[in-house]
This record gives C-alpha cells, sequence and structure tokens, in this order.
C-alpha cells in the first residue's frame, strides 16, 4: 500500500547494503578468512530475508488516516445460541463463512502507530484484524461451554506485529476489540479509529438486539 512507502524509503538502502555486503564476501577470491568471510556474508543474506519477510508481513496491515469501517457482520441463527456468521473485512473480494456458538460476537485487531522520521514522512497508522469469536453472557458457559474461535488473518513465519514494536519509529502499539450481541438476520459494521475497534448495529434486528441488551 502506499502508505507504506516512507518505511521502504528506510528499509531499501538497509536491505541493498545487506545484499552487497553478501555478495561481496560470498565471491571474493581468494580464501585468507575465507570462513570469516562466508559467516558474515550468510548473516547478511539471511537478514535480507528476514527483512523481505518483515515487510511482506506488513503489507497484510491496513492504513488508518481517519475513521472508517473495516468489516461487516451478518448473521443467521441455526440452533439456540448457534448462529452462521458471515465476516467481510474490507478488501476481501469474498466473505468469510464460521459457525460460531454464544450470545454475542468479538472481532480483535492489533494497532502500529509511528514516530520520528516516519511520522515526519506521513506514515499513517495500521490496523490488522486478527480474530473472530463468540461470546456467552453466562460465566460458567464462557468458562465451560464450546467456545468459536476464527483467524481473519493468515499466519505467517514471521510476525511483523512481533518484530515492528520493538523498532525505535514505533510510538505506541495496542490491541483492541469490538463486541455485540448475536442475532438471527442482523447486520453489523466495525469501524477502526485511532482509538481502536467500534462496532455499530446496521439493520432493524441489529439494532434491536444491542438496545435489549443495553436494557438488561
Amino acid at each position: 500500500m502506499t502508505t507504506l512507502w516512507p518505511l521502504y524509503l528506510i528499509l531499501l538502502p538497509v536491505g541493498i547494503l545487506l545484499l552487497a555486503v553478501a555478495l561481496r564476501l560470498l565471491f571474493q577470491r581468494g580464501w585468507v578468512g575465507g570462513f570469516l568471510r562466508g559467516l558474515v556474508g550468510l548473516g547478511a543474506l539471511a537478514s535480507l530475508v528476514l527483512l523481505g519477510l518483515l515487510l511482506v508481513d506488513l503489507s497484510a496491515f491496513r492504513a488508518l488516516s481517519q475513521e472508517t469501517v473495516v468489516a461487516t457482520l451478518s448473521f443467521r441463527q441455526l440452533d439456540s445460541q448457534h448462529y452462521e456468521a458471515q465476516v467481510a473485512p474490507i478488501g476481501r473480494s469474498e466473505p468469510m463463512s464460521f459457525e460460531v456458538r454464544g450470545d454475542q460476537w468479538q472481532v480483535d485487531a492489533r494497532v502500529l502507530n509511528w514516530q520520528g522520521p516516519l511520522a515526519v514522512l506521513g506514515m499513517e497508522p495500521l490496523y490488522r484484524l486478527e480474530r473472530f469469536s463468540g461470546r456467552y453472557l453466562d460465566l460458567e458457559q464462557e468458562r465451560n461451554a464450546s467456545r468459536s474461535v476464527y483467524e481473519l488473518e493468515g499466519g505467517h513465519w514471521l510476525d511483523a506485529a512481533d518484530i515492528v514494536p520493538r523498532l525505535p519509529w514505533v510510538n505506541s502499539r495496542f490491541g483492541s476489540a469490538a463486541y455485540m450481541p448475536m442475532v438471527d438476520g442482523g447486520l453489523f459494521e466495525v469501524g477502526m479509529t485511532a482509538r481502536g475497534l467500534v462496532a455499530r448495529p446496521v439493520n432493524q434486528p441489529a439494532r434491536e438486539a444491542v438496545d435489549d441488551w443495553f436494557s438488561e
């Protein structure tokens, strides 16, 4: 995404330098100190590969310039506390279908904010939707009943969300969640703000379910 160009601007020279060092050491003539040169060269290549994997995983995050809808969710009741959910993250061509148990649904996300040169260059906060799950209102059921938890973004061998927060130009990182009641025929929107996720009912069944939930 175009919002990542400040990060590419900083990391691209690092990648070029690692590649140049690796090629120079691995293909240099003469074998005086060749063993050490080989280790350093292979280390530089390994670092280059890790840098590439980091950027690939980071591309799974999406830019957040203002409050925006990031997903829609609809529900069809199959049985008591048993629903079929259609989760449609923005940017995905087809919705994902899940069987979920409980009284409420929940969406979880990770958010990254920036400082220093990346903030000056205009890099926007990034978010990634991570999980969709069901919740029970009753605590005993929440502890012991059948749970439904699904991954929204496919896992990668290298998780940028574990590495990027350790870098000096990351200002803050946090997890965020939004949840609301499930209801037959209900349609909901999930929005992302700089403070995290928000959920809103869209149609009448969803609004009535939320009104009943708050009145309990």
